[in-house]
């Protein structure tokens, strides 16, 4: 437990009666001995409060940084995550144009965008190509010392956030076990200042060491992340090659893969709650549900599943077998750029399993309370309070509800209620009436609670 000031004080009070001249200039009020006693002691009790963070950091991860290093162990990279949309062209020119994967594209904001499906048009024709919205920028590095684990650092993006890294002749790799010697491949690493850097392999043991004056190509693919788009938006060659692609007219049709930046504190913590896994392979549910969230995140809402569960609500088959159902949503995302992307996630964690999806279904959870409030506090306000909070730990975008399967605990309820300092007061009391009902809670059931099922009573304490 922490040391308060006010002991601190005491201590030092105590230990200056052996010091009988400066005892007596304390008790007369000398301000000389009173402001450095108790500038030591405020100073002392924010060092107490440092150690007792420090001895629990391990475990409550209560420090942003502490959180940043645990996600950088676990690989998770504080990469963007690029939008992808459906683009509507007409070639209105009299020859025929053919946009090619790869070529650049701008959006009426001046966000770039990078055609990864192209299009091959007709005079009068129109047709639909795919792109995303990523700049790509290359370097390339001269190796200066021959080293184990040879670190190449990744500058900054100018605007937005590192989206993907490819490095020529190599191929990317999570880690280098199951790597043999002298196969080319690298790694992504960052650290707990979100420095991101490229890490070749070690001769003789795991992967490709580069040697000393060797020229490594680097590209990088840049986002802007989470970005506003809307139907109909107009897109711009960067580059036009002849007349007849002035004559092009482009415009969004729709977003298959809403963009997003970086995973934020609050994910983080939440997604390094899981145990580490080392390999990006699986063998428990957690295992699966951590390195689909870790791939695809921010979801909506996931819940992953075996066929011991499954049965346990809906009766036995044979179909059944080494099946894993999935439950997912993202927001932004369709159903099939979002089950295309798990099932790579889970083919590459464990390609020995049926995947088998499950649509989500939204269950607003019922919930009543009463709070016994002072009469020296503000009802309305206090009431507030706890309906935020309530909200924010409950509600529809909290990491409660993201999980499948989540359970109201009353003891959750009262630990969270505890902030409020009318409800802590010694006439301030908390009731929870009823949480739920009784119907079936299903691995799919994405369970929130909202505004209008949230009741909160309020009474004065007696």
């Amino acid at each position: 437990m922490a040391v308060t000031k006010d002991q601190l004080m005491q201590a030092a009070v105590n230990e200056i009666t052996n010091y009988p001249t400066i005892a007596l200039r304390y008790q007369i009020g000398d301000p000389l001995i009173e402001q450095g006693l108790a500038s030591m002691a405020a100073m002392l009790a924010d060092l107490s409060n440092q150690v007792e963070v420090t001895a629990g950091e391990p475990f409550t991860k209560a420090r942003d940084v502490t959180v940043r290093s645990d996600a950088a162990v676990k690989g998770i990279l504080p990469f963007g995550t690029p939008s992808i949309g459906i683009i509507k062209v007409t070639n209105n020119a009299l020859s025929s144009i053919k946009v090619l994967a790869g070529r650049s594209v701008q959006d009426a904001a001046g966000r770039y965008w990078l055609v990864i499906g192209g299009i091959n048009l007709m005079p009068g024709e129109v047709g639909f190509m795919t792109a995303k919205q990523v700049r790509q920028r290359s370097f390339t590095h001269v190796v200066g010392a021959y080293l184990p684990f040879y670190p190449v650092v990744l500058a900054e993006p100018e605007v937005g956030y590192i989206a993907s890294v490819m490095v020529a002749g190599f191929e990317l790799s999570t880690d280098f076990s199951n790597t043999s010697d002298g196969d080319r491949v690298y790694n992504i690493k960052s650290d707990e200042n979100s420095e991101i850097s490229l890490q070749f392999g070690i001769a003789g043991l795991s992967g490709y060491q580069p040697a000393v004056g060797e020229v490594i190509s680097v590209t990088i693919q840049d986002t802007e992340g989470e970005v506003s788009l809307s139907a109909g938006q107009k897109y711009y060659f960067e580059y036009t090659g002849d007349a007849a692609e002035a004559m092009v007219t482009m415009e969004l049709v729709e977003v298959s893969q809403a963009g997003a930046n970086p995973m934020d504190i609050a994910t983080m913590r939440e997604v390094c709650s899981y145990p580490g896994i080392y390999d990006d392979s699986a063998v428990f549910n957690s295992n699966f549900d951590f390195v689909v969230r870790k791939a695809v995140s921010p979801v909506t809402f996931l819940s992953i599943w075996n066929e011991a569960k499954e049965e346990k609500v809906r009766g036995a088959s044979l179909d059944n077998i080494n099946t894993l159902f999935v439950a997912a949503r993202k927001f932004g995302t369709t159903k099939a750029v979002l089950q295309a992307q798990i099932s790579a996630v889970i083919k590459r964690a464990d390609d020995s399993y049926k995947i088998k999806f499950v649509d989500v279904i939204d269950v607003v959870v019922p919930m009543a309370i009463t709070v016994a409030i002072p009469s020296v506090y503000d009802a309305a306000a206090v009431m507030q309070e706890v309906r935020t909070l309530l909200l924010d730990e409950y509600g529809p975008n909290s990491a409660w509800a993201k999980r499948g399967e989540a359970q109201i605990l009353e003891k959750d309820i009262y630990a969270l209620l505890e902030r409020v300092v009318a409800l802590s007061a010694r006439r301030g009391n908390l009731v929870i009436d009823s949480i739920g009902d009784d119907s079936e809670v299903l691995p799919e059931h994405y369970r929130y609670i909202t505004t209008e099922s949230l009741t909160i009573n309020a009474v004065e304490a007696g």
